[in-house]
Order: C-alpha cells, then structure tokens, then sequence
C-alpha cells in the first residue's frame, strides 16, 4: 500500500482550517460567555453580599434605635411617676397643712370660749378641716388616695404588741379593711401582698367605704382599729390642740 502525502497534507489544512474555524467561532464565543457569565455571577455575589451587610447594618441600627427609644420611654416613665408621687405628697401635705390652719385657727377663735363650747368649736373645725382636705384632694387621681397605705397598714401592724395584734385580729371579730373608696383587683392584690401573711383569714378581708378617711387604709373588728388614714391624722390633731388647749 502506497502513501499518498497529499492526501495527508490536504488532511492536516482540514484539521487546521476546522481548528481554527473552531477557534474562531466556538472556543472564544464559548470562552467569552462563561467569562462574562463568570463576572456576572461574581458581581451577583459581590452585590448579594453587600445587599446582606447594609441589612445587617440596618438591623443593628434598627435594634439600637429600638433600644434608645425603650431607654428614653422608661426613663420618661420613670419621671413621669416619680413626678406624680411628688405632686400627690405634695397635694397630701398641702391638705393637712391647710386642715391643720382651720384647727388652729379655730383653736385661737375658742381660747377664751367655755370648755363645753371649746369642744364643739374643736370638733366644727375638725369637720371644718376635714371638708378643706376633701376638696383639696378632689383633683388628686384616684390611686393617690390608696397608694401607699398598704405598705403603712402592714407597718403599723408589725408595730402592735403581739397580744394586741391577736385581739384586733381574733377570728370572729368582724375583720374588715375601711377604705375611702371601693378597692380596684390591683390594689386588693396589693394589699393582700402586704399584710396577708400576718392576718390569717379565709380569702380576701371585706372592705368598708368610709369616704371621711379621705386618703388611706384602716383594719378595723369589734375588738379595735388600727388608724393609717389621712382624716385620723386630722383627727389626732385637733384632739392634740384640744389637749395642749386644756393643758
């Protein structure tokens, strides 16, 4: 068998022309895409990762202005409350000042008065007073006239001589909490809260309006009282002027 060498020469330009067509028009073009692909998934990628930092940045923006504005609203309701239970103590000592003037007031008017006379100018002053206290506590906001006369109630019971506690708190005494209003859930937990464990009685105590206490909280039973209210308060007063008065 003889070998034709142009044959083979026509055969290697074949190869070479279809190379080079190959080269030209599929290799590159092919070659192109997947470069451009490539750069277009980088660049997808590369904006996805940004895209995710700017969210977290966002988010941990977003979470530190949540927590700055939780910071100010409970230091903003902080102020507020203590700003109330400043203006409440004020108000409280507003009203036993100006019932405290009535008293004295009708104290000096009654110096020289006979003592039968004497008594009834003290107790109209003391009612006097108690009425100018009313009327200055009427704009107070409801709770004022309660808050804080749980915590002084369970003082005041803490105080007490172990057989005086027994005797006002004795079973069948008609326990019973006077208030200068009916009791909200909240403040009966409150109180429940406070002086439960040192009065051992059968579910919540009774409550009694007394609307002459003006601003407080009483435990009272056939055997006694315990006084923790602001009309009592006013109360021991004219009976010290009248004492200081006699005296």
């Amino acid at each position: 068998m003889q070998f034709d060498w142009w044959t083979f020469a026509f055969q290697l330009v074949n190869i070479a022309v279809l190379a080079w067509l190959l080269a030209r028009f599929l290799f590159k073009p092919v070659a192109r895409i997947i470069a451009e692909r490539k750069a277009e998934t980088d660049r997808v990628l590369k904006e996805a990762e940004e895209a995710k930092r700017v969210a977290a940045d966002a988010e941990k923006a977003a979470a530190a202005e949540r927590d700055r504005i939780a910071a100010e609203r409970a230091d903003l309701l902080q102020k507020a409350h203590e700003d109330a239970d400043a203006q409440k103590q004020a108000l409280l000592e507003d009203a036993k000042a100006e019932a405290a003037a009535v008293i004295q007031k009708a104290r000096d008017a009654a110096a020289h008065a006979s003592k039968e006379e004497h008594e009834r100018q003290l107790q109209r002053a003391t009612d006097l007073a108690i009425a100018v206290a009313g009327r200055l506590l009427a704009d107070l906001p409801v709770d004022a006239r309660i808050a804080g006369y749980p915590e002084r109630l369970a003082e005041a019971l803490s105080k007490l001589g172990q057989e005086e506690r027994a005797a006002i708190l004795g079973d069948g005494g008609g326990l019973h909490l006077v208030a200068p209003r009916a009791l909200s859930d909240e403040e009966r937990v409150k109180v429940d809260a406070e002086i439960g464990k040192m009065v051992d009685h059968d579910g919540p105590l009774p409550v009694e309006v007394d609307e002459t206490l003006l601003a407080g909280l009483e435990l009272r039973s056939r055997h006694g009282v315990i006084r923790n209210s602001l009309g009592s308060d006013l109360e021991r007063m004219a009976r010290a002027l009248g004492d200081n008065e006699r005296g």
